[in-house]
């Protein structure tokens, strides 16, 4: 677990000293879209519900910029489907009553859209105890984004931060067993737009490779 005002080394952190940490306080994972936070955090949060621990979830953007060519889904449809593919999702592994924050950033350039204090307040108003955020070494511009606005915020807030790896593993190929598998595997297939051809007018919009879905699935999730 990492203090955010210092810099350091750090190992990796398992999902009972997570959930130790968090005892009778709300773990917040921070999305920079809809699909990170199952993607990530999926059998942590459905192992968190079934444990009581009070769960929520930010997500920066809509992730409306997944497929740009669509016609069908232009990016306002679009990020409207994948709010309702979170909260589908969300519902799979047990927490649809999980606070849903929604914060409209623009979708690859969190950076220069997001705000620090605005991500602090929603933090104070989530009551949150423990925080997640994608992890700096993902390859993704809004993930190292999210990962150095939440360090900021959680670093004002005095707030425990663990970085969570979404794309910085996905090509590993190491399995591991596991309770919750076949739940994450299900909460993930509720985000069609990115793991199947639901939007079939953009062939070079993202899709999630199977090799990629069972790494994330079947691999351990992994905490800093």
């Amino acid at each position: 677990m990492s203090n955010p005002c210092r810099a350091a080394s750090f190992r990796s952190i398992d999902v009972e000293a997570i959930l130790r940490c968090a005892a009778g306080r709300r773990l917040v994972v921070i999305a920079p879209h809809p699909d990170d936070e199952t993607l990530g955090c999926g059998r942590l949060i459905a192992h968190a519900m079934r444990r009581g621990t009070e769960v929520a979830v930010i997500v920066l953007t809509d992730g409306d910029a997944s497929h740009p060519r669509s016609k069908r889904w232009p990016p306002a449809a679009l990020g409207r489907l994948r709010i309702a593919e979170l909260k589908r999702s969300m519902a799979r592994l047990g927490a649809s009553n999980a606070p849903l924050r929604r914060l409209g950033w623009s979708d690859s350039q969190v950076l220069e859209h997001g705000k620090a204090i605005q991500l602090s307040r929603h933090l104070v108003a989530l009551k949150a105890g423990v925080v997640l955020v994608t992890s700096d070494a993902d390859h993704h511009p809004d993930h190292k984004a999210a990962f150095t606005l939440a360090s900021l915020a959680t670093c004002r807030l005095g707030l425990p931060l663990i970085r969570y790896a979404v794309w910085s593993r996905a090509d590993r190929a190491v399995r591991v067993a596991g309770r919750y598998r076949a739940v994450k595997r299900w909460a993930i297939a509720a985000h069609r737009s990115q793991v199947g051809g639901y939007i079939a007018d953009d062939p070079a919009g993202f899709r999630l490779s199977s090799t990629a879905m069972a790494n994330l699935v079947g691999g351990r999730e992994q905490f800093r």
